[in-house]
């Protein structure tokens, strides 16, 4: 597919802003920028400086940038968010208008560094490889053979109130789960998601802090946690969770926060029929058990991805499966391990 080139002119960027002050979603703006051929980059820099010019502009001197606060803003603005929802999410949590702007400019510089290499120098892939989580086992976990991958079961990590309560949540604010990649396969995933870290909620930021503090690593270097729901029928199809080098899903996704180390997933509730997490290189479906955690590195010792977790969520045939995932990364700020 053609890589496109075009952008945004004054007319267009008038149109924009037009669309998503009367309430078209920024998807959808998206989506008809990218059919009229309008570069990622030109789209991100023209919603950016909608965003900066939202507010009345102010003297307020430059503040220190949250680099926590930029990857949440770099993340959703990518994603697809109302730009007004994140704006005023923002300034709801403190941050000036100046400060904002300045998260935006950083941005937009970051965006110019292009593809990333597979393996980010300078990085300890040794130690991602072996993070306290395995260095002080809690004692219900437990490793899975053979050992292709580096994979992990950790029984009762949630109580039964814990994951009622994050049911509960996630039901109310569901919307249809997203692919980085469209293959052309609409039933390719077909659950619904909820993006728990956006919603703030203090039951989500002690179980977002309590997943870190058990592997060990700084929430600096992860994603905000997620909730998905698949009913009956639903799906997710073969795939792995690391970004592929040298496509444009790793330069979209992982330029600036590189590649995804270890996925951290907890299922919520059990009793459905289907629904198991199928890891096809070992031959392994983990039937869902609540409160359990199924943990795994996505990349080898060497830092390189790891085909062997291609895994799937298998279709549910009874009842609904509930489960939250979250993700860490290369890169983030400041130190990566917890003392």
């Amino acid at each position: 597919m053609a890589q496109n080139h075009r952008f945004l002119d004054a007319a267009w960027r008038r149109w924009l802003k037009e669309n998503l002050e009367r309430g078209c979603s920024a998807q959808e703006v998206i989506d008809i920028l990218h059919k009229n051929g309008f570069a990622d980059r030109s789209i991100q820099d023209a919603i950016s400086s909608y965003i900066a010019n939202k507010q009345p502009a102010t003297n307020a001197a430059s503040e220190v940038i949250d680099v926590r606060w930029q990857n949440w803003l770099r993340e959703n603005l990518e994603r697809g968010c109302d730009p007004q929802q994140l704006l005023q999410t923002l300034l709801k949590e403190g941050f000036s208008e100046a400060s904002i702007a300045q998260m935006l400019t950083a941005i937009s510089a970051d965006d110019e560094t292009g593809v990333s290499p597979e393996v980010q120098s300078g990085l300890d892939y040794a130690a991602i490889a072996n993070p306290p989580l395995l260095q002080h086992p809690p004692q219900k976990l437990r490793p899975i053979e053979p050992e292709v991958v580096q994979l992990f079961t950790l029984d009762d990590f949630l109580s039964e109130a814990e994951c009622d309560a994050i049911v509960a949540i996630a039901n109310g604010q569901l919307r249809p789960s997203t692919v980085t990649v469209e293959n052309g396969d609409k039933y390719y995933r077909t659950s619904r998601t909820c993006d728990l870290s956006l919603l703030k909620h203090p039951t989500v930021t002690a179980l977002d802090l309590k997943i870190a503090k058990t592997m060990g690593i700084r929430p600096e270097y992860s994603e905000g946690i997620q909730a998905q729901r698949y009913d009956v029928g639903q799906e997710f199809k073969k795939h792995t969770d690391y970004f592929e080098p040298g496509t444009d899903e790793y330069v979209r996704f992982a330029a600036e926060r590189g590649n995804r180390t270890w996925t951290f997933m907890v299922y919520l509730n059990d009793g459905m029929e289907g629904g198991g997490t199928r890891f096809f290189s070992i031959e392994r479906t983990f039937q869902p058990k609540k409160g359990q955690a199924v943990i795994w590195n996505n990349l080898y010792r060497d830092g390189t991805p790891n085909p062997d977790t291609l895994h799937s969520g298998e279709p549910v045939t009874s009842g609904h499966k509930i489960i939250i995932t979250k993700w860490f990364r290369e890169i983030g700020a400041g130190e990566m391990f917890f003392e």
